[in-house]
């Protein structure tokens, strides 16, 4: 079995990233050939000794580039299996495996109604059409987001799967005791995520600067980087919070920071499913998420893991801050709770559950 993970692009601390580097190792600790096929030329960091290959860049023509590339490198390199992620991703590898016998994987990470995605929905439904013409399946990231596929492709639902993130792995515990960033508080909230508008860092700082009005509350630290973060340093200095938030830029390892963390406040828009808040859990960090439509009430078994709290509200979201300050109106889940929901986000078990789907 030679596997072969197909993405746009490789941005350091991307979620969808992250999780199909950990996909890889897994297949690579069973025994299977793995290969990256990164269409804009950027290199993951991975382990073992997984081979990365360059597509033809971005744009319309990286795009035909990039699908003659594939094309041969399957044939080239005996390419068995394939799973691509993000729509380019996904259209490349469409075109690419035109009469070939490999088992393909489309997958799918994030709603779909994506604001920040230049592709419509209803375009959307097109192109899943388009990828359940051929032989291959679609897989999501949660089972709210197969639902949503599947009742736009009812015909299709059969090969519309969910496959939980490969999120869980002994490297994750290591990192975690890792020493803290220095110049932090010691006691803390935690943001942490790509700066962009998806995250909701900016709701964030308004539902903090509104509870801080209430009430005293540990300070508040943002950690990650994007195109937002000159703003959000503005928004915060705007709102009279800047002495009391604390923004770390990218960390290459942040899970000693959400280990450590009092609480951690997922603040999305939107999710397919969230990665970080998988993580927080796992490490026992407590957790308010803002109820989007996929991802965080499924994780959360309907907030008997973790507080939600309504989705882009600011006063609910400051409440839900508050709330979190006194144990009385949550009960934190026992430790056994958290284990068997966590389980299924294990490398193992996420390989387990592609080796499923193909097999099917």
């Amino acid at each position: 079995m030679h596997i072969l993970f197909i993405l746009k692009d490789f941005k350091t601390g991307g979620g969808v990233e992250r999780v199909q580097q950990r996909l890889s190792e897994q297949f690579h600790k069973d025994g299977k050939r793995v290969s990256f096929f990164v269409m804009n030329g950027e290199t993951p960091d991975t382990d073992g000794d997984q081979r990365h290959n360059s597509g033809g860049g971005n744009g319309i023509v990286g795009l035909l580039k990039s699908i003659v590339l594939l094309r041969r490198l399957i044939r080239r390199e005996g390419v068995t299996h394939l799973i691509s992620a993000k729509e380019q991703a996904n259209v490349c590898t469409w075109f690419a495996t035109l009469g070939s016998a490999c088992k393909v994987i489309y997958s799918r990470h994030v709603t779909l109604d994506c604001t920040e995605q230049k592709t419509s929905p209803s375009s959307l439904r097109l192109l899943y059409a388009l990828y359940l013409c051929g032989s291959g399946k679609v897989v999501t990231v949660s089972t709210a987001l197969r639902q949503s596929l599947a009742d736009l492709l009812p015909w299709g639902q059969q090969r519309v799967c969910y496959c939980p993130n490969a999120v869980i792995t002994e490297q994750l515990f290591q990192a975690s005791h890792a020493p803290l960033p220095a110049g932090l508080p010691d006691d803390y909230w935690l943001g942490l995520g790509r700066l962009t508008e998806q995250k909701g860092f900016h709701l964030l700082l308004d539902a903090y600067a509104m509870a801080l009005h209430r009430q005293a509350l540990p300070d508040l630290v943002i950690a990650g980087d994007g195109p937002l973060r000159g703003a959000l340093i503005a928004q915060a200095q705007r709102l009279g919070i800047a002495h009391r938030v604390h923004f770390t830029g990218f960390l290459s390892n942040p899970y000693s920071l959400l280990r450590q963390a009092r609480l951690f406040i997922l603040s999305s828009l939107h999710e397919g499913m969230p990665t970080v808040l998988i993580e927080a859990l796992a490490l026992g960090t407590p957790v308010l998420a803002c109820d989007c439509e996929t991802g965080p009430r499924e994780l959360l078994d309907n907030g008997q893991l973790g507080q939600l709290v309504k989705v882009n509200d600011i006063p609910a979201l400051a409440d839900g801050m508050l709330r979190s300050l006194t144990s009385t109106d949550h009960v934190a889940p026992s430790e056994k709770m958290v284990t068997d929901a966590l389980r299924q986000y294990t490398s193992q078990h996420a390989a387990q559950a592609y080796y499923q789907v193909w097999n099917q």
